[in-house]
C-alpha cells in the first residue's frame, strides 16, 4: 500500500478518536447516559465503562500518529470501534434502533441507530487495518508532492466520513418521520 494513504488514513482516524474524545469529554453525562440507553451493562458499571472508552479513545490518538506506536494505536481503535460496533448490532438484532448511538455530537439529538453505523463503523476498521500496516508496506520514497497528496487524501477522508454522518442521520431522521 502507497504510504501516503498509511499517513492519511492514520491521521483520519486519529483526528476523529481525538474529537470523538473530546466530544465525549465535554459531555460526559450525555455520553455516560447514551451508554445506559444501550440496556447492556449494569447500572454501577456505566460511568467505569464510560471512562475507559474515552481513555481508550483519547489514547489511540496520539498513539496512530507516531511510527513506533501505530500499530498499537490502530489495535486500540479496532477495539474501540469493536465495543462500539458490538453494542449497535445487539440492540439492533433486539429491534431497538431508538438508542442514541454516543457517536458523536452529544449535544444534538440523534435519530438513533441502523445498519448503516455498523458499515461506517467497518469502512473505520479498514482504515484502521490499512493504517497499522497490515495491509501491506510500500518501500517507496516520498517526494514533496506526497505532502500535499497527503494533506488532501486525509480532509477528503474526513469530508467524506463527515458527509456520510449526516446523510445517515438524515436518512434515519427521513424514515422516523414516515414512521409518525
Amino acid at each position: 500500500m502507497d504510504p501516503v494513504l498509511i499517513y492519511a488514513s492514520v491521521a483520519c482516524l486519529a483526528v476523529l478518536m481525538g474529537l470523538g474524545a473530546l466530544d465525549k469529554l465535554r459531555h460526559f453525562g450525555l455520553f455516560e447516559a447514551a451508554v445506559g440507553g444501550y440496556r447492556l451493562l449494569p447500572e454501577t458499571l456505566l460511568r467505569p465503562f464510560s471512562v475507559a472508552f474515552v481513555a481508550g479513545e483519547a489514547l489511540a490518538a496520539p498513539l496512530l500518529l507516531w511510527p513506533a506506536s501505530r500499530q498499537a494505536g490502530a489495535v486500540l481503535t479496532l477495539a474501540v470501534l469493536a465495543v462500539a460496533t458490538a453494542g449497535i448490532v445487539l440492540n439492533l438484532l433486539r429491534g431497538r434502533r431508538d438508542v442514541d448511538c454516543g457517536c458523536s455530537g452529544l449535544g444534538e439529538s440523534s435519530a438513533g441507530l441502523s445498519w448503516w453505523l455498523v458499515g461506517r463503523n467497518a469502512l473505520l476498521a479498514l482504515l484502521a487495518l490499512a493504517g497499522g500496516g497490515w495491509a501491506g508496506q510500500s518501500s517507496r520514497e516520498l517526494a514533496w508532492v506526497d505532502g500535499l497528496t497527503f494533506f488532501g487524501a486525509t480532509l477528503a477522508l474526513l469530508g467524506l466520513y463527515h458527509a456520510a454522518n449526516q446523510v445517515i442521520e438524515s436518512h434515519l431522521k427521513f424514515q422516523n418521520m414516515q414512521k409518525s
